[in-house]
């Protein structure tokens, strides 16, 4: 996938200013978020999506892009055209792959009696009223895949593709990635839809195939829970 300009001591960098700059968003979106009792967690989860994205975006780019002269092609986004056919049913096999991963994980937890880590469900308080529901998929079905996608997999997994190797790099990243969620109910499938995520992104060479798949899942979880609610 081509030479990067950064490599480990960056990504660590990177760890550790974006996992403070998770908790430094969720108390500001909070507070925030209270000022508006009737919405309180939808108006908290959208503002903290935002300053999440803020984050990475900034992070990113001065840790492993400033010196590039095309950072986009580095992170595989430039140049957004019709994806070809192969790369559509990659995206689509990753996503049925992880809900398959998904299911089958809460059942072999729901029959063994594992509470602790079951795997949670969307809360119905972090979707918006009537129309501006739109918020809701826009911060979580558009912004969260781009930034995670950008961070997980454009600066970790390329940052320790040459050193790692594939699998190394893959493995790390979905670790990583699974760590963030901060919740035993979806560590597992978090690293596995992570694994096939990086796996994605190696595969086809573009960012935004991987993007895609994020989104799709993220809007489907959300589509689900918005009808259901």
């Amino acid at each position: 996938m081509g030479a990067v300009t950064w490599g480990g001591w960056q990504i660590a960098a990177g760890i550790i200013v974006v996992m403070i700059s998770l908790f430094a968003a969720a108390a500001a979106a909070f507070a925030i978020g209270s000022l508006y009792p009737a919405q309180e967690d939808a108006v908290a989860t959208w503002i903290s999506v935002h300053l999440m994205g803020l984050a990475i975006v900034a992070t990113v780019w001065y840790l492993g892009l400033r010196h590039s002269q095309d950072p986009l092609a580095v992170l595989r986004l430039s140049g957004v055209h019709c994806p070809r056919k192969r790369t559509v049913l990659l995206m689509f096999g990753v996503m049925a792959a992880s809900l398959i991963a998904t299911s089958i994980y809460s059942i072999i937890v729901e029959s063994l009696g594992l509470d602790r880590f079951t795997t949670p469900d969307v809360e119905s308080d972090i979707f918006f009223d009537g129309p501006a529901v739109l918020l809701t998929f826009q911060a979580l079905a558009f912004i969260t895949p781009m930034s995670e996608e950008i961070f997980f997999r454009g600066f970790i997994f390329r940052g320790l593709l040459p050193k790692m190797g594939p699998w190394g790099a893959i493995t790390f990243s979905a670790l990583v990635f699974s760590a963030f969620h901060l919740s035993l109910g979806v560590v597992v499938p978090i690293f596995i839809t992570g694994f096939l995520l990086a796996w994605l992104y190696w595969r086809t060479g573009s960012l935004w195939a991987a993007i895609g798949a994020h989104a799709g899942q993220n809007a489907l979880a959300l589509g689900v829970q918005a009808l259901a609610g």
